[in-house]
């Protein structure tokens, strides 16, 4: 399973990523920062809204947050901020894409792939919604590590489980988030699940943006 920082770095790559133009250079920027991880970018199951890729048995999912020139995007964004994230295309796309990968490498690696989730800001509320929402996701998934994910109250709301599946997914869920960044800020006070590491960023004046950003989760590990 990949590190907290790696997770970060991965979701770093993947922005890289989604701005670029040229589908061929962008796969092998991706290839290039991931072998350095010692991953392997699954091109065929990466796109501007899922990164797919491997390390052994280890399969490794991240989703992007908010591209600010993408109107589905800032829909997406206003489904979460209301907690009705269930009906919202954009989510139940990217969760298609997810099982969809899942049943394809449950079938290449014959039923021993281990696989890991990520995210930040809206890439993370993603992460945290499949988990919530889909039992076939949650049961394949060992290791989610998300990143000042968007969270409101109606979004916690949204994402409650029962007890036992509370259970379950606090031993793989970890929510990463700055003290300050106002993204998250509601799960400071309380999350559906998992467990909930804040982090101070290095400069105090920072700006929203900067505090936002996953310099600091890059910078550091548990």
């Amino acid at each position: 399973m990949p590190r907290m920082s790696e997770s970060a770095e991965i979701a770093k790559i993947h922005y890289r990523y989604q701005v670029g133009e040229n589908r061929e250079k962008q796969d092998k920027y991706a290839k290039r920062k991931l072998g350095r991880l010692g991953y392997n970018l699954d091109s065929s199951n990466t796109n501007k809204d899922v990164l797919t890729a491997t390390r052994g048995n280890n399969v490794h999912i991240n989703y992007t947050g908010t591209n600010v020139n993408n109107p589905r995007d800032l829909l997406s964004d206003v489904a979460l901020a209301t907690g009705v994230q269930r009906s919202n295309e954009d989510f139940k796309s990217r969760r298609k894409q997810t099982r969809d990968i899942m049943r394809q490498y449950d079938n290449k690696l014959e039923g021993k792939a281990e696989y890991s989730l990520s995210g930040h800001s809206m890439g993370g509320s993603h992460a945290l919604n499949n988990m919530s929402q889909s039992k076939s996701i949650r049961d394949r998934v060992k290791s989610v590590h998300v990143f000042n994910p968007g969270f409101t109250l109606p979004f916690h709301n949204s994402i409650k489980v029962d007890k036992e599946t509370k259970k379950q997914l606090d031993k793989k869920v970890n929510i990463h988030r700055v003290k300050s960044d106002v993204v998250s800020a509601y799960a400071n006070k309380e999350v559906a699940f998992g467990n909930l590491f804040e982090y101070k960023h290095a400069d105090p004046q920072a700006d929203l943006l900067d505090k936002h950003s996953l310099d600091t989760f890059t910078d550091v590990d548990l």
